[in-house]
């Protein structure tokens, strides 16, 4: 007993840097927790954002595949269909910031829209990986004269 006695504070000393590291293993593995949780509500808020698109397009193929967008830009849809690519664009983002490799399946639904997307007040993106997959879209498929102008 008179070890214990004798070295009572070095034992204090020790017990207490161990509570510290503990707790300071707990505070690390919180924030770890708190990430992955993170990183899963962005991505299957992503999927749904993703999912949403495309019910919009399987129900409005007009404006998944216009005839014609400058027409329909000029027409009494053309406010809808302006929110349509928005809503691409918005699904791209949403996608592009959680999960790689999703630009050639944006750049083929961007497609459809080129007379919109080529166009001089076409849509500029809101996000470095909007406007990444714009400009990458435009280099490759838009004329040098704008379009629905």
């Amino acid at each position: 007993m008179s070890w214990l006695s004798r070295n009572a504070p070095q034992i204090e000393a020790c017990a207490a840097v161990v509570t510290a590291l503990v707790a300071v293993v707990a505070i690390v593995g919180v924030k770890i927790q708190l990430d992955a949780a993170d990183d899963l509500q962005r991505a299957q808020s992503a999927r749904d954002a993703y999912r949403a698109h495309l019910s919009l397009a399987t129900s409005h193929g007009d404006l998944a595949r216009p005839a014609n967008a400058c027409t329909l830009l000029a027409g009494p849809q053309g406010g809808a269909y302006i929110a349509f690519v928005d809503h691409l664009l918005y699904s791209a983002e949403q996608m592009l910031a959680v999960s790689e490799g999703w630009e050639p399946t944006f750049l083929d639904q961007l497609e459809p829209h080129i007379e919109y997307l080529c166009a001089a007040d076409g849509p500029r993106g809101e996000t470095e990986a909007t406007i990444r997959l714009l400009t990458q879209f435009r280099t490759s498929e838009c004329p040098d004269t704008p379009t629905c102008g």
